[in-house]
């Protein structure tokens, strides 16, 4: 199997090679500067072996300009056309021909869409055409086309390309964003300036990026403008740079779906709420410490959940907050019982959203860099904390020294 899957690459590598279409001068995306042009990439040897014989079976339908286009629909094991199923729409490299078709299909997306139960479609352009010129009609068509037939996991399809393909992906996102569920490109860019112009259309398209170390000037330098300015327009792209690869990537399937399911709705719905609990959170701690700091201790105490425990610096201060409410309570008759200014900080979510933990730098006036850590349950009053623990983090290189002072100051006491 290993064996069969190397000479897919190397067919694979050597059609993209050959038969990709290089931007033109009219296509080229405006780098910073005088955009360079893609170099070809070098092609390996000619000997490389040929792909296995393909099975796969191409369907066709005539779009409403009078052009044939032929397509192959793979269907995941156990498949119910009544079922709505992921689906995901490739677009092939290099020519986009039909042998194309079958080589990226059997490298990268055939075996594993089977098993992880998904729909991919992938269509050959037509002749002397490209999908990149013609995204707008004839892919909108084509999944016209599809739909009659197949139900897409909640009216949406996650869309993807390599090279050329990528390109293409990129146009048809651009042309119907209300259509894809995800983009990915293996690599894959916007064609032209235009399309770099309306990027603000992906804003609720989460677009993957991933380009080879080792590829050209153009596509890592344009997968990481693309990525940078998608985010900076407030959606949503990761950018891969795969060490030691080149332009075409040999890539694992099976991580190629992980990704995707990722940006299934369920998932990404998921990720969503989970994205809203930290950010919840961050504003909860951040009132929790500016209480402490305006000696507002009604509103501080607020945040701990009923049960809630507080460690401080000294081995013996383990508080419940009632506890702590005890001790602190002149601290909190004065202007400022204490600041701590928070910087970096970490959360984490649990699956069911219910439960979350988190650490965070924090900057105080006597003890200097200090670390809070602890967890938080969700109530129907919100978040509160059921544990903070503040720590003065030691550098390794002083730790001998701090264990002495502690070990002397133990004897001093017995």
């Amino acid at each position: 199997m290993k064996l069969e899957r190397v000479a897919v690459c190397l067919a694979y590598a050597l059609s993209a090679v050959l038969g990709a279409a290089q931007p033109s001068p009219e296509t080229q995306p405006p780098a910073a500067g005088t955009p360079a042009q893609p170099e070809p990439a070098k092609a390996p040897e000619a000997e490389a072996t040929p792909a296995p014989p393909s099975t796969e079976e191409f369907r066709s339908f005539t779009a409403s300009d009078g052009t044939l286009v032929r397509y192959v629909l793979l269907e995941p094991e156990g498949y119910d056309p009544v079922r709505a199923w992921p689906t995901l729409l490739v677009l092939p490299p290099g020519d986009q021909s039909e042998e194309m078709v079958r080589r990226c299909l059997a490298m990268y997306w055939k075996a594993e869409a089977r098993k992880r139960g998904w729909v991919v479609v992938c269509p050959a352009a037509p002749a002397g055409r490209s999908f990149v010129d013609s995204a707008a009609g004839l892919v909108g068509e084509l999944l016209d086309e599809v739909a009659k037939t197949v139900r897409s996991e909640n009216g949406l399809v996650h869309i993807a390309g390599s090279s050329n393909g990528g390109r293409a992906a990129f146009r048809a996102a651009l042309d119907s964003p209300g259509r894809y569920a995800s983009l990915t490109g293996l690599p894959g860019v916007p064609p032209s300036a235009a399309d770099y112009a309306r990027l603000d259309r992906l804003k609720n398209v989460p677009t993957a990026l991933l380009v080879g170390q080792g590829d050209n000037d153009y596509w890592v330098t344009e997968s990481k403008r693309t990525s940078e300015q998608v985010r900076a327009l407030g959606g949503e792209c990761s950018l891969r740079v795969v060490p030691g690869q080149a332009h075409v990537l040999t890539l694992e399937p099976g991580e190629l779906f992980d990704l995707l399911n990722l940006r299934r709705p369920a998932a990404r719905a998921a990720q969503l709420a989970r994205d809203a609990a930290s950010k919840a959170i961050g504003l909860v701690l951040d009132d929790f410490h500016d209480a402490a700091a305006k000696a507002d201790e009604e509103r501080y105490f607020a945040h701990f959940a009923p049960g809630g425990v507080f460690l401080g610096t000294d081995p013996a201060e383990r508080w419940t907050v009632e506890e702590f409410k005890e001790w602190s309570r002149p601290y909190f008759e004065r202007e400022t019982a204490w600041t701590y200014t928070p910087g970096r900080r970490s959360v984490g979510v649990s699956p069911d959203g219910n439960t979350a933990w988190f650490d965070e730098d924090l900057q105080n006036a006597k003890l200097g860099l200090c670390r809070g850590t602890g967890a938080l349950i969700r109530t129907e009053r919100g978040w509160r904390i059921t544990q903070y623990n503040l720590t003065v983090p030691v550098p390794n290189g002083l730790m001998g020294k701090v264990v002495e002072m502690m070990r002397a100051g133990e004897r001093g006491g017995q």
